[in-house]
């Protein structure tokens, strides 16, 4: 049973991250629930007196006219299907100028927003309601008006009109650069803040046992991206078969069919691979449910914004201020890259680690931004701020210096203005004394604290 149920429970994971970014979330469910509550409307008009309650509390909204009902209906009918075509045609229009200027796998962002799906549901779900409501009007002389539904279907479509506006608005807010960029980075930031709560649930941060380059290899079934693993599932098949696992291929890494995807302790045999590769099999489609996605986002929406047809550096500025706040985080987030389930064995698997991450952020925005003196003073403003966050860790302190050298050596090479390199130079004497002088300051207080616990002592 349990082999069916973890490729079951995939399928549905993957599938419901892929219907969370689709125009259609909210509005598919929202017609279904307007179609149930035209025939929950047509029941009560029937089998309840809704509608006289209706007219006494409400006697000015009273119709008596069989023809005022349906052409009230049919004005509300048409004026809602002309306002979602254009609510439509305008989404349509702004998804491909946000993927024209920013970048296409920016999308998911703008169609996966609740709101605007809120609204186009609203209209649809409203339309089909009416519709609902139209047909039910009978042309016999003791029908009854529907007043009720009638008055139910007048203050939904007011309200689309109402939330026109709104939906205008919100969409021209959203599509603003400085909104796409703190979307981006609040994902990032956010996802960080998720990978510190998983070290409550079994995950943790450790060096890779030695033995590892030993165990027996398993080839990956599909081309793909390695993405949503099950590592639970992973961690008891681990038990059930006595044995442990690596997975060698990072998250988000494609891995061509017939690689080795992850290791194995012990040989298992094709029933067992077949278990395990249920749990970890690549997929598809790429998702931006975790940082590194999102800061990839953020690089690209700064080198788009540098290319000569855009030509824009102050986003590029903006995106490198908010690449610093999440580079940041992630210096002191652990990257767990080992799971234990209760009941399970070890599942080891391959992390990016902090440098290679700089080291790739740095190398696509240096290649485009070399020649800009004011982003390239901007990137140094970056660099060294991380360098006074990573003075406690050597590994990260390497890492940036490595990354300054190497701007410094392109500053040097592309920049030839006196000026300019007067400027720059200018900056890196202000940034390394400011350094210094933090330096400084951690070793007074750390020799105060030290007195205290003597005196104290």
């Amino acid at each position: 049973m349990h082999s069916h149920m973890t490729p079951f429970y995939r399928t549905l994971q993957n599938f419901f991250k892929q219907a969370v970014r689709s125009v259609a979330f909210l509005p598919v469910p929202m017609i279904a629930a307007a179609v149930l509550l035209g025939f929950l409307f047509f029941y009560l008009e029937n089998t309840t007196g809704i509608s006289q309650s209706t007219i006494d509390v409400f006697p000015a909204l009273a119709i008596t006219s069989q023809d005022t009902a349906r052409t009230i209906l049919g004005m509300f009918i048409g004026g809602l299907i002309t306002l979602t075509v254009f609510t439509f045609s305008q989404i349509m229009i702004l998804l491909n100028q946000v993927a024209g200027s920013y970048s296409p796998r920016l999308l998911p962002k703008l169609t996966g927003d609740r709101a605007l799906q809120f609204v186009m549901g609203l209209n649809l779900a409203t339309i089909v309601l009416t519709i609902t409501v139209l047909l039910s009007i009978r042309s016999s002389d003791d029908y009854k008006i529907p007043n009720f539904s009638i008055l139910i279907c007048t203050v939904l479509g007011i309200t689309c009109l109402c939330l026109f506006v709104y939906f205008v608005t919100a969409i021209t807010k959203k599509i603003q650069v400085d909104s796409i960029v703190d979307a981006s980075a609040r994902d990032a930031i956010e996802s960080l803040a998720h990978e510190l709560d998983l070290g409550e649930s079994g995950y943790a941060q450790g060096p890779l046992p030695p033995e590892v380059r030993d165990w027996y290899p398993i080839a990956s079934p599909i081309g793909g991206y390695v993405g949503s693993v099950n590592h639970r599932a992973i961690s008891l098949l681990g038990r059930k078969y006595d044995t442990r696992f690596f997975i060698g291929v990072c998250k988000g890494e494609y891995v061509p069919q017939g690689f080795p995807l992850l290791q194995s302790e012990r040989l298992l045999d094709r029933e067992q691979v077949e278990d395990v590769l249920d749990t970890v099999a690549p997929i598809r489609d790429q998702f931006d449910d975790w940082y590194l996605p999102n800061l990839k986002q953020l690089t690209e929406i700064a080198l788009k914004a540098m290319s000569p047809g855009i030509n824009d550096p102050g986003t590029a500025l903006m995106v490198i201020d908010r690449q610093t706040e999440v580079l940041s985080q992630l210096m002191t987030t652990p990257l767990h890259n080992y799971f234990l389930a209760k009941e399970g064995e070890e599942v080891w698997f391959a992390r990016h680690d902090y440098g290679d991450v700089l080291a790739a952020l740095m190398q696509e925005m240096r290649c485009y931004a070399k020649q800009d003196p004011l982003v390239v003073r901007r990137m140094f403003q970056m660099l060294y701020h991380l360098l006074q966050k990573a003075s406690g860790s050597l590994t990260h302190t390497y890492s940036v210096m490595r990354e300054i050298r190497a701007l410094l050596e392109d500053a040097r090479a592309e920049i030839p203005n006196g000026r300019d390199r007067q400027l720059i130079a200018r900056d890196l004497l202000a940034h390394r004394r400011a350094l210094r002088q933090l330096v400084e300051l951690r070793g007074v207080k750390e020799a105060r604290q030290r007195e205290a616990v003597k005196a104290y002592n």
